[in-house]
């Protein structure tokens, strides 16, 4: 049902009240209508709208330099959301570029799930013992209950050690969207072994909830423009892939088991570096941002490649409201609480109509 229909409906009984039949008056036979106003505080709350998350994440190498800024972001923008009345159930992190192991999960999340052993613990442990550690694959069997349900302590920790493996470097990947894409369309496959990273999509995202909320991180510059055969998947657009629906009407990527998505339900929402903006005016604008960590120019830059400004007006024209871009210096700076501000208003501008 509709949150604006909902609202009219309330407004409506609340103008009008409710009215009580009397009994006949002994004195005078006549039968009195008496009317109870219905006080607003007496309304039934409306149902918590939920959420689920999926973040895309660029995790080259460099990137291990910015994992408590993308903690930060995420943890951030998820508190204000939660703020609005949006219930986030459900948190998932996939690479941009995925590894030799195809779209997977790599970190995950369910509110309201028992803590899981501490990420720190862990490593501490596989590392000073006798375990033969070679690399991300090898530690993944050890840590994967962790990262499957990562806590706000861990998770700039887990987006290091990530990134530090270089698994998710994207060699030979032009595409900015075939992994996010691949990722949708097998939400309902089959579980993953240990060593792949054991984190169930079908479990996490077992089902859709009022909005899927895809949420990307991205402060390089873009490997394809979105008009360019480079950023193709399966010979085509990704916002004809984005928006393309099912016969019952349902989002055609997002693969769920059983009942599917609408597109409306979808939001993408890009926290990147600015598009065509030149290298001078991009460190200029970034450095007038509050307490903007300058060190940070060796590991991020504007990109040449228009990806997600296009993206975003074709995602709006389909339906409105469904794209949405934030700055990534505006909400790495010392204070980014008006930039998080703007940027959760535009996402909870959605929540009405749903």
């Amino acid at each position: 049902m509709k949150v604006l229909g909902m609202l009219g409906f309330a407004a409506f009984v609340t103008a009008t009240g409710c009215t009580v039949v009397a009994p006949p008056n002994p004195d005078a036979s006549m039968t009195m209508i008496i009317p109870i106003p219905i006080r607003p505080d007496a309304l039934p709350p409306p149902r918590p709208l939920k959420a689920s998350v999926l973040v895309v994440a660029n995790l080259d190498r460099s990137s291990a330099n910015l994992a408590d800024r993308y903690a930060a972001v995420m943890t951030g923008l998820g508190a204000y959301l939660q703020s609005v009345g949006l219930e986030l159930e459900n948190m998932g992190l996939i690479a941009t570029y995925g590894d030799h192991w195809g779209p997977r999960l790599l970190l995950g999340r369910r509110a309201g799930a028992t803590p899981s052993p501490s990420l720190q613990l862990l490593l501490s442990a596989a590392l000073g013992g006798n375990i033969n550690i070679q690399d991300y694959d090898h530690l993944l069997p050890l840590i994967g209950s962790t990262l499957g349900n990562i806590s706000d302590e861990d998770l700039a920790a887990a987006l290091k050690l990530l990134a530090s493996s270089g698994n998710f470097d994207g060699d030979g990947v032009t595409s900015e969207a075939k992994n996010v894409i691949e990722f949708g369309r097998g939400l309902g496959g089959e579980p993953l072994s240990a060593v792949q990273g054991g984190i169930e999509r079908s479990a996490l995202f077992d089902r859709p909830r009022d909005l899927f909320i895809v949420l990307y991180l991205q402060p390089l510059p873009r490997r394809c423009a979105l008009a360019t055969t480079d950023c193709l998947v399966d010979g085509r657009s990704p916002a004809d892939i984005f928006t393309e629906t099912k016969p019952d009407g349902t989002a055609a990527w997002l693969n769920f088991n059983g009942t599917g998505v609408l597109p409306d339900q979808v939001l993408h929402v890009a926290i990147a570096t600015k598009e065509q903006e030149d290298l001078s005016a991009f460190r200029t604008r970034c450095m007038k941002v509050p307490g903007f960590p300058t060190t940070l120019f060796d590991v991020i830059a504007p990109s040449p490649n228009a990806y997600f400004g296009p993206l975003t007006g074709l995602l709006n024209n389909a339906n409105r409201g469904t794209g949405t871009i934030g700055d990534f210096c505006e909400l790495i700076g010392e204070k980014p609480d008006a930039a998080m501000m703007r940027l959760g208003t535009s996402v909870a501008g959605l929540l009405g109509n749903h």
